[in-house]
Parts: C-alpha cells; sequence; structure tokens
C-alpha cells in the first residue's frame, strides 16, 4: 500500500508510525504551520474536573498511549513521555463531594487516590476547599514530540516540507501532483476547514493559549490545577494555560489571553515569577467533543483523522491505529467517532 499522509501533527505522526509497522510506503507532507500540536502542554489527564467524571475511553487510550509513545522514543532515540502526579485544588465543597463519592468506586480507583487528611490540609495558600492526586496522569513534552518525530522522517525522506496544493489532487484516482496513492489521509487540524474535500465537516477552530514562566518558589513536585494548569517542567520552570476562543485561526499571542492565564493563576498561586514565552495554537474540535475518523462518502481513496481537540495526545494512538485497521482492513470504527455522523451536512 502507498499511502500519503497531509499532516504532521501528533495525528499525522501517529498515523505515519502505524502504517509504517503495517508495512506501508508512507509520504507526509506538511508545511510547518499549524503549530497547535507544537504548542500543545501535552497533558494526559484521566479525569474531566467539572463533575469528576472519567474522560471518554480512558481504560483503552491511556494504556496504548504509553505503549505507543515509548516505542517512538526507542525510534527516534529521544524522550518526551514524563510521568505526572497532577493535584486538584477543589474549587468547591461541590468538587469535593463529587471526588468522595467516586474515588472508590471500582471503575474510578485506577485513576483517583483516595483522599488522606494531607490531600484535604495540604500546605498551599491557595488550599481552600481541599486537594486531590489523579493516578495514572502523564505530559508528553510536545516541542520535543514534534521536532524528534519529523527529524526521524525527515532523514529516512518521507517527510515533504511544502504546502499541500488541493487544485492538484485527482480525488477519484488518488492521484497528487501526477503519483497515484492508494490512499490519502488527511491531517489537517485546523486546516481541514480549508479542506474543499472534508470542508463540510463541522470543525471549529479553537484557539488557545499557553506561558512558559520561571519561579523559584513555586510548588513544583507536582502538576497543580485549578482554573488552569500548572506543569512543572524542570530548572524552575513551569507551563500555564490554556485559554479558549473559538472560530479563531491565527496563532498570534494577545493580550487578553494573557491576562486571562496570569488571572487564573492566581487561584493556584500567588508566587512571583517571571513569563519566558508566550505562545497561541489552534486546535481542531468538534461541538460533540468527538473525533472525526472515516473514509470519505464519494471518493473511497480519501481518509480523514481529525478532531482530536484538547486531549490530542492521549486520543491519537489509539484513534490512528483504528483508523489504518479500518483502511487497510475494514474493521469497524466507532459510531461516536465516523464522519458518517455527519454525512447530512455534505450536500446543505
Amino acid at each position: 500500500m502507498k499511502i500519503l499522509v497531509v499532516g504532521s501533527g501528533v495525528a499525522g505522526i501517529c498515523l505515519a508510525h502505524e502504517l509504517l509497522q503495517a508495512d506501508c510506503e508512507v509520504q507526509l507532507i506538511d508545511n510547518g504551520k499549524n503549530v497547535s500540536s507544537a504548542v500543545a502542554a501535552g497533558i494526559i489527564n484521566p479525569i474531566v474536573f467539572r463533575r469528576m467524571t472519567l474522560s471518554w475511553r480512558v481504560s483503552e487510550f491511556i494504556p496504548f498511549a504509553y505503549k505507543k509513545y515509548r516505542e517512538m522514543e526507542l525510534k527516534t532515540g529521544t524522550s518526551f513521555l514524563h510521568p505526572l502526579v497532577i493535584r486538584r485544588l477543589f474549587a468547591s465543597e461541590q468538587e469535593l463531594g463529587f471526588w468522595k463519592k467516586k474515588q472508590d468506586l471500582p471503575e474510578y480507583s485506577d485513576y483517583m487516590e483516595t483522599l488522606t487528611e494531607e490531600d484535604l490540609n495540604f500546605p498551599l495558600e491557595q488550599n481552600t476547599f481541599g486537594t486531590a492526586r489523579v493516578k495514572q496522569a502523564s505530559y508528553v513534552d510536545a516541542k520535543g514530540f514534534i521536532q524528534a518525530n519529523r527529524e526521524y522522517f525527515r532523514s529516512k525522506g518521507l517527510l515533504s516540507e511544502e504546502n499541500f496544493n488541493h487544485d492538484e489532487l485527482d480525488p477519484e484516482n488518488g492521484i497528487y501532483k501526477g503519483t497515484k496513492y492508494d490512499y490519502i489521509i488527511f491531517a489537517e487540524g485546523k486546516d481541514s476547514n480549508y479542506n474543499p474535500l472534508f470542508g463540510y465537516l463541522p470543525i471549529q477552530q479553537t484557539k488557545g493559549e499557553v506561558l512558559t514562566i520561571q519561579s523559584e518558589t513555586m510548588y513544583s513536585a507536582e502538576s497543580l490545577n485549578r482554573k488552569c494548569f500548572l506543569l512543572p517542567l524542570g530548572n524552575n520552570t513551569f507551563k500555564v494555560g490554556s485559554t479558549y476562543v473559538w472560530d479563531t485561526d491565527n496563532t498570534i499571542p494577545t493580550e487578553e489571553g494573557f491576562q486571562t492565564i496570569t488571572e487564573n493563576l492566581k487561584s493556584i498561586s500567588k508566587e512571583p515569577y517571571e513569563v519566558l514565552e508566550h505562545h497561541a495554537g489552534v486546535r481542531p474540535t468538534v461541538l460533540d467533543r468527538r473525533p472525526l475518523l472515516g473514509i470519505h462518502p464519494k471518493y473511497p481513496k480519501l481518509v480523514i483523522a481529525n478532531g482530536l481537540g484538547a486531549k490530542g495526545y492521549m486520543l491519537a494512538p489509539l484513534l490512528m491505529n483504528e483508523l489504518v485497521r479500518h483502511v487497510l482492513h475494514g474493521e469497524e470504527i466507532a459510531k461516536d467517532s465516523h464522519i458518517n455522523r455527519f454525512e447530512h451536512l455534505m450536500d446543505s
């Protein structure tokens, strides 16, 4: 099988590894402009804090992601997956109640540490309602991950760094710039909206901004979370974020985003810090918070892999594996991930 993958963010990279493992001939094309995957915090968190619920399919996603990222580390000769303890600073008595109610349930106990007196009385100035620790969390050094994997594919001659020109695509025959492919898989992230063949799908361009800060005195043994995340990176540096601005397609950091993050950070820490960097990216999100995977309903040589949203680093390894098995072997994709749920929008 000869396959072209358009996009080398986290989805495109995971796709390429899966396809190579399946003995496919793979070519990646990417213009290097969509920085969302590189800017992301890369946090893998099994808990949705609003009501203390489990993230979607978490018991499948997390072990598969760990396995695949370790394999990629070996291939690229780099280290980018790091274990993490996330400490939630409860924002209300209700949140504390949700945790107490769920911490001992069988499906939750693998991801929630049982509350202790030390957690409830944790010595942080901003600890108002108690704290709790999340198990099986981690983070991927997103910038390192993207750089290492792009260099890996570049060194093998598998990465073309250029714009994809839709005018040079023959969708019916799977031909691009005169080369015939068995499949062309679009993992374009936010730029899917400008794809004339998949533009009917309801991908929202959701801008997020993050800060990198340095502080000698901030708590750095764990990642803290309330209103925002404070992710320790080592050497007294931290990543802080994020913001959500819908229907925005630019990666320009804003004063408004800066003020939102710094204000939210006050709910975690009031220690002094210096801002080192301010970045923005645009996530591809979907209103139903589920990905967009599948073969085009009219052009069977065209495939899409998109809509992973803010949890992309947790979702991508398994979802790309499932998509490859669907494309190569006809295995079914879960209904809540398949693009056919939006087929009615194609001609509207």
